[in-house]
């Protein structure tokens, strides 16, 4: 249960912080003054680097998908040396815990995704 609630806590935190991040790299904020990011975005979208653009803020899902992406291996990480538990401590066979680890792999950034999505999309929009 101990392990749920961990995880709960990392997908709200992630999405909270793929909506700051997002609404901190558009035209005129502070990230997009201090790193020049909408030039940056412009500049990769002229050298058709798409993934770049697209994970970078121009498309809010890949942006998500990108933020949530890292997110699972900070998480992972946490979880194995501060919490020192994971998914698929208590498996034995190695096919089992690689099925487990992808299923959950998948569940994670498939849930933390749409979360991060809606955070910035809907959350707080009439």
């Amino acid at each position: 249960m101990t392990f749920l609630l961990y995880t709960v806590v990392a997908w709200v935190a992630t999405a909270s912080l793929a909506k700051i991040l997002y609404i901190s790299i558009q035209p005129g904020q502070w990230l997009d003054k201090l790193l020049n990011w909408q030039e940056r975005l412009r500049n990769w979208d002229l050298q058709g680097r798409e993934l770049l653009v697209k994970a970078g803020g121009m498309c809010e899902l890949c942006f998500s998908h990108f933020i949530v992406f890292v997110s699972f291996w900070m998480y992972l990480f946490f979880m194995h040396v501060v919490v020192g538990y994971w998914v698929s401590t208590p498996i034995q066979t190695i096919p089992a815990v690689i099925l487990v680890n992808i299923i959950w792999y998948l569940g994670y950034v498939c849930i933390g995704t749409n979360m991060a999505l809606y955070f910035i999309v809907k959350l707080f929009r009439p």
